[in-house]
């Protein structure tokens, strides 16, 4: 009785004594071995390509866990969208509907809006005394913040004394007129506050 094995590249069965035989392995014709030495070689640069990509993420994490610039980037996100869950919160344990701080329009596209910018007082890109709830498109980057109102809006100063009284709005302008000492994070510090802002984050998205 013939013997049959299996080809190399089909999987098809053929007689032994018909087949293209290298080494260990049998193939039905030549071609289908050219085609499987062809196809190995793809698996091996696919396989380098993969290798060499892991390599890159992985030395790309390691290099932005050291970079003050990445980690400010990353810093940035997670604190303004905490800043924008906290301002949720705050106007809703008050069961008011939440309103720009310098346009008093409701339901519009939320941000972290900053009462001193992060360019003029870096120092203050992470307070909560320095950022409330603003609508993006129009006050934030349309008006630059909107600080001083126009013929429309009220303005962030305003705003402020509108939502927390004069006495506590004062509070609040001086602070931040004040606070003008440098502050410097480390790489490591940057990742503690926003594991923290992160757990945070967690926590009132549950409240909401």
């Amino acid at each position: 009785m013939n013997s049959k094995r299996k080809c190399g590249y089909c999987k098809e069965r053929q007689p032994t004594e018909t087949m293209f035989i290298r080494g260990t392995q049998a193939f039905c014709n030549k071609d289908h071995y050219i085609e499987y030495q062809v196809g190995n070689k793809d698996k091996l640069v696919k396989k380098g390509r993969q290798i060499k990509t892991k390599s890159a993420r992985v030395a790309r994490r390691d290099f932005n866990k050291k970079d003050i610039k990445w980690q400010h980037k990353q810093c940035q996100i997670v604190f303004n969208k905490l800043r924008v869950l906290q301002e949720k919160l705050w106007f809703q344990d008050k069961n008011i509907e939440p309103y720009c701080i310098s346009c008093l329009k409701e339901n519009m596209d939320w941000c972290c809006g900053h009462f001193k910018t992060r360019g003029s007082q870096p120092n203050l890109r992470y307070d909560e005394n320095n950022t409330f709830l603003q609508c993006n498109r129009y006050c934030n980057m349309g008006l630059s913040g909107n600080i001083a109102g126009n013929k429309n809006t009220i303005g962030y100063i305003a705003g402020l004394k509108h939502r927390f009284g004069l006495e506590r709005a004062t509070e609040i302008i001086d602070y931040c007129e004040s606070n003008t000492k440098a502050s410097k994070w480390t790489c490591e510090q940057l990742e503690e506050m926003r594991k923290g802002w992160n757990e945070e984050i967690r926590r009132i998205q549950k409240l909401l």
